[in-house]
């Protein structure tokens, strides 16, 4: 395939002439064209179908924006724009419209846009061109990419697989010196059930290689077909714990049985299968997985997933077994965590009642669930907290958990790892908040040097600039953000000297 040409292609915007169509079958067929189609060519064809898809157009851009995404624009407009563009917004263009062009298979548009990609453009992203191309099996598109100069690797051949594009990875495992491919390439094909795929892989010389990952993908998607097959090669493709793990989570019961029929079984990891299938909800899989002698073991860890993933009948079959799974406090913190308040109530009605301890109201807070953690206070008696209850709402840039928790009589206890945690997340406002109240909340040099570690400069110049300022060991704060931009440290140098303090 060549690309030759394609690059000093003129402009050539649609043409506006031709036998003349009923305008709502034009506007219905505006409907179904692409996002830049629909926007930029609509108005070429006639002022009246303009008119028409003037609200279509103006939802596709609504759209775009509210997803912050750039939709990909026709050829001849780009073309036809390419001159007013700024070399920032050429470079922008133009590697969206390769990235489209390559996976939609329009050799003409990657042809032109390619080649006018920066060096350094090139550089980072030449391989996502072929990459698209493969993962829309469009070989033309990849032999165009190629011949242009982008770059290729695994991820290439990972793609087309993923796909089940086998004549384009084919095609690129010919050539001289061959597309990479390596573990992954096999997993993908084992993910997707591509079995043919997987069977071309390791006919070759040498066979793509393959690892355990081969098998957990297999089991996970539940092929068994594809499991069975790497399984019977010579010798056979390793398998460990994962694979009967991934089975369970997935809730591929035929797939486990299997597994663990085999002479010897595949190894298995069978409490931690137990709580795999608890945390995906498959009950089945769970009870068929006790009913073996002996039973599969659980523990705490069985009824924590069910809880952290808001398994409700799951967890309600666990505890009324005979004798019940056991649990602890992190039953009740996975579910606050989760936000599953109905799994907090059912597991608190029970008599006994799940325990729970401090973490419950802390992983709510920290998740902002306030209505979990209102719940949990209300209680008799409630649920207790500590400063880390607001320590991780600060650090979540939760104010309205914060605001309410310190609104309780008593109020919830905090100490300066909610300034702390407020100033490492970057959250201005929950940091100002806790300063504000009265007595505020107490602060020291740590917050200054959370804030300088992970750049929250703005946070950082306003607890300096209190009365009177936050603490802070500036020597510490430069050497935290000695990576950051020049400007950062040149104002923490300023400080400094101010201070009298060399760095």
């Amino acid at each position: 395939m060549s690309c030759d040409g394609m690059a000093d292609a003129d402009p050539m915007p649609p043409a506006t002439t031709g036998a003349a169509l009923p305008l709502d079958v034009l506007r219905k067929i505006c409907a179904l064209l692409p996002p830049g189609e629909l926007v930029l060519t609509a108005p070429r064809v006639t002022k009246a179908l303009a008119a028409a898809a003037a609200p279509l157009a103006e939802a596709v851009r609504s759209e775009a924006s509210r997803q912050r995404r750039v939709f990909a624009v026709p050829l001849w407009a780009l073309q036809e724009a390419w001159p007013k563009l700024t070399a920032y917004q050429r470079e922008l263009a133009a590697r969206h419209a390769a990235l489209r062009a390559a996976s939609q298979g329009d050799v003409p548009a990657l042809g032109w846009a390619v080649p006018r990609l920066p060096q350094g453009t090139m550089a980072l992203f030449s391989k996502s061109f072929c990459k698209a191309a493969a993962a829309g099996g469009q070989l033309e598109a990849l032999q165009c990419a190629r011949a242009l100069g982008c770059g290729w690797d695994a991820e290439t051949s990972g793609a087309a697989v993923e796909g089940g594009h086998l004549a384009v990875l084919q095609w690129a495992r010919a050539q001289q010196p061959p597309c990479p491919w390596d573990e992954h390439t096999c997993a993908e094909a084992a993910m997707h059930g591509h079995l043919a795929m997987l069977q071309w892989l390791r006919a070759q010389q040498p066979p793509c290689p393959w690892n355990e990952r081969t098998c957990m993908e297999a089991a996970r998607g539940g092929h068994l077909g594809v499991l069975q097959w790497a399984h019977a090669q010579q010798p056979p493709c390793p398998w460990d714990e994962r694979t009967c793990t991934a089975a369970a989570r997935n809730g591929q019961l035929a797939v486990l049985h299997w597994l663990l029929s085999q002479q010897p079984p595949c190894p298995s990891d069978r409490r931690t299968c137990a709580a795999a299938a608890a945390a995906g909800g498959h009950l089945a899989v769970l009870q068929w997985a006790r009913a073996q002698q002996p039973p599969c073991p659980w523990d705490e860890d069985t009824c924590t997933e069910a809880a952290k993933w808001g398994q409700l009948p799951v967890l309600e079959w666990l505890r009324s077994q005979q004798p019940p799974c056991p649990w602890d406090e992190r039953t009740c913190a996975a579910a606050a965590a989760g936000g599953h308040l109905a799994v907090l109530q059912w597991a608190r009605a029970q008599q006994p009642p799940c325990p729970w301890g401090e973490r419950t109201c802390t992983v709510a807070a920290e998740r902002g669930h306030l209505g979990v953690l209102q719940w949990a206070r209300a209680q008799q008696p409630p649920c207790p907290w500590d400063e880390r209850t607001c320590q991780a709402a600060a650090a979540g840039g939760h104010l309205g958990v914060l605001q309410w928790a310190r609104a309780q009589r008593p109020p919830c206890p905090w100490d300066e790892r909610t300034c702390q945690a407020a100033a490492a997340g970057g959250h201005l406002g929950v940091l100002q908040w806790a300063r504000a109240q009265q007595p505020p909340c107490p602060w020291d040099e740590r917050t200054c040097e959370v804030a300088a570690f992970y750049g929250n400069m703005t946070v950082l110049r306003w607890a300096r600039a209190q009365q009177p300022p936050c603490p802070w060991d500036v020597q510490q704060c430069f050497l935290n953000m000695e990576r950051g931009a020049a400007a950062h440290l040149q104002w923490i140098r300023e400080q400094a000297a101010l201070e009298g303090v060399a760095l």
